[in-house]
């Protein structure tokens, strides 16, 4: 499970990284789902250029056993302080190797609290899992973030009542467009295959590029309380009401509750 010195990390510092019960076996399904979906594509010219690809609204049994995993919504249930959680959204990610690439990483925040936010009981936020499908160390792409940045943006918007009352909304904002404060220095995310980065996208984060010699596999899947009211991009609430409704009717029926109904 999470013990209360995780929580507490993921709390002050926005990521933690845990063990989950997940079997080597289960691990290794989702691997090769992954490149079933993810298939490398060769350039033309015959470079491998750095990229990723990803894809979410998918149904096959390996991914769609991971989703509905007990132990997700269980430790969901404890960081985000809540008696009920429900299931967001899902996507799995591939990030390929380019071994003579430069490494170099993204910044930015994917929403935005206040501190009456993430203090709040259940806390009104999303509670994102990167599961590592491979290994990551500090070449093969890790996932990149500064410490507490969470906690120092809700602060400042704290201090602005609309800002302090506003529903937290899914939307990208770059650092260079983020209040000019005092944040950490990025730190890697590292883990072993089968762990989970248990940690909030409202903390500075990016995707940093793959300069080893094996692809980076994660499948990033997010909760919120059942009751918190979540924003999202018109397009992307769309796709969640469609994607749910179809997830609702292929999950078991003992575990169909983790997705809201409508």
């Amino acid at each position: 499970m999470i013990t209360d010195s995780e929580i507490a990390q993921f709390d002050e510092l926005g990521a933690v990284t845990i063990d989950t019960p997940l079997t080597e076996a289960q691990v290794a399904a989702v691997s090769d789902t992954f490149d079933q979906l993810l298939p490398l594509v060769e350039p033309e010219d015959g470079t491998l250029p750095r990229f990723r690809v990803g894809m979410g609204n998918f149904f096959e049994q390996e991914l769609l056993d991971i989703v509905q995993h007990p132990f997700f919504e269980d430790v969901a249930k404890k960081v985000l302080r809540a008696d009920a959680v429900h299931f967001f959204q899902t996507v799995i990610i591939t990030t390929y190797p380019t071994p003579n690439g430069q490494f170099s990483f993204d910044q930015h925040t994917d929403i935005q609290y206040s501190t009456s936010d993430l203090d709040a009981v259940p806390k009104r936020m999303i509670c994102s899992y990167f599961l590592w499908i491979s290994g990551v160390n500090k070449k093969r792409a890790p996932l990149m973030y500064r410490p507490s940045s969470h906690r120092l943006i809700a602060a400042e918007r704290e201090k602005n009542q609309d800002l302090r009352n506003a529903v937290p909304t899914v939307e990208g904002v770059k650092l260079a467009q983020l209040p000019q404060l005092n944040y950490a220095n990025a730190v890697p995310a590292t883990a072993r295959a089968g762990q989970v980065s248990v940690l909030t996208t409202g903390m500075v984060h990016g995707a940093s590029v793959n300069v080893d010699t094996e692809p980076r596999k994660s499948m990033i899947i997010t909760f919120t309380p059942v009751g918190v009211e979540i924003g999202l991009p018109e397009n992307q609430a769309t796709n969640r009401l469609e994607y749910n409704r179809e997830l609702k009717q292929r999950l078991r029926p003992e575990r169909a509750h983790i997705v809201p109904d409508g």
